[in-house]
This record gives C-alpha cells, sequence and structure tokens, in this order.
C-alpha cells in the first residue's frame, strides 16, 4: 500500500515540474516577443526536458536555471524565429480564413500540406540545433532535407504534433500546460530514435 502511494508522489511531482517547464517554455517565448522567441524556447524546452529524465533531484530551481542558460546559448537565432513564426502564422491565418469563408477543398488541403510540412521541419531543426550549434540556414536546410529522407520519423510526428495543437480547439488552457513538455517528448523520442538507427 504504501508504495501505491510513493509512486503517486512521485508522478504528481513529475507531473508539476512539466506544468513549471511549460511556464518556463512560454515566458521564453513572450520574453523573445513570440516572433523572436520561437527557437530559443523549443530548443531550451528540449535541452531541459532530457536534462530532468536524467536528473535525480530535479526541482522548480533547477528547471529554471537549466531553461535559461539554454535560452541564453541559443537566443541569438533571431532571424530563424522571425521567419517560423510568421510562416506559421501566415498559414495558421489563411487556414482559418480558407475554412471561414468556405474556399475550395483543394486550397485547404495545400494549406495543410504546407502547414504540416513547416511543423515537420521546425521539429527536426530545431533537435538538430539542440545537438550542436549551426546557422540558422544550415539548420534549416538540413532539417528539411532530414524531414524528407526519413518519412517513418515525420509522419508519426506530425500527426503527434497536430494532435497536441488538436488539444487547443478543445481546451486552451490545457494547451498551454501539456503542449511544451509533450511537444519535447515526442520530438526528441522520435529524431533520437532516428538518428541512433
Amino acid at each position: 500500500m504504501r508504495t501505491i502511494g510513493t509512486k503517486v508522489v512521485e508522478w504528481t511531482l513529475t507531473v508539476y515540474h512539466y506544468i513549471v517547464l511549460a511556464l518556463y517554455f512560454w515566458v521564453g517565448i513572450l520574453r523573445g516577443l513570440i516572433l523572436y522567441g520561437i527557437t530559443p524556447a523549443c530548443v531550451s524546452v528540449f535541452l531541459t526536458y532530457e536534462a530532468m529524465k536524467k536528473n535525480e533531484d530535479v526541482d522548480d530551481k533547477y528547471i529554471k536555471q537549466q531553461f535559461f542558460k539554454h535560452y541564453r546559448n541559443y537566443d541569438h537565432y533571431k532571424l530563424l524565429s522571425f521567419l517560423i513564426s510568421i510562416g506559421l502564422l501566415l498559414l495558421m491565418a489563411l487556414f482559418t480564413y480558407s475554412l471561414a469563408r468556405g474556399v475550395s477543398l483543394v486550397l485547404v488541403v495545400v494549406i495543410i500540406y504546407f502547414l504540416l510540412l513547416l511543423i515537420g521541419t521546425m521539429s527536426f531543426t530545431f533537435y538538430h540545433l539542440m545537438l550542436n550549434k549551426k546557422p540558422g540556414r544550415l539548420a534549416f536546410a538540413e532539417g528539411f532535407v532530414e524531414m524528407i529522407k526519413e518519412l517513418k520519423v515525420t509522419v508519426p510526428l506530425v500527426i503527434a504534433v497536430a494532435l497536441l495543437l488538436g488539444i487547443l480547439y478543445y481546451n486552451a488552457v490545457l494547451f498551454l500546460i501539456v503542449f511544451p513538455a509533450g511537444y519535447a517528448a515526442v520530438v526528441t523520442g522520435l529524431v533520437k530514435k532516428s538518428s541512433q538507427s
């Protein structure tokens, strides 16, 4: 009976730590004025997530220290962040507009295709930036090529990210809590397997 209580406490602490990580992720996005914060926040969340999995003594201070240490290291990727943010915002706006106006189904499918292509490319790009710092153009190009080469990883990755984004439709608060750690778990888990094989 006591081990069940211990497991519940450990699980609750783990969930709490992921909520704290989510808070720092959104602070990082806002710190970069949304348009410039996406790259450092995403790479920092990946690195902090990996550090949390390896370390036994995780607390709020450790998460904050790890996240902002990595955030400062990747803060100079402003152009890459800006271009990815603008691309995501434009494609999301086109998608929303096309659904509201009843535009042709072909256009909606094309918009969804480019949106998923951008999400896949940015996920691979952020993972490769996590492994080693490179210029933004080179990292994006490598991420795009890797995404096309590794379709067996790209398809589940894009589906998982689309499901995480689907949470936003049903509950925005749940999305704010679940997305950062969920995105980090999906990308690091899937892309790491592909790079090891």
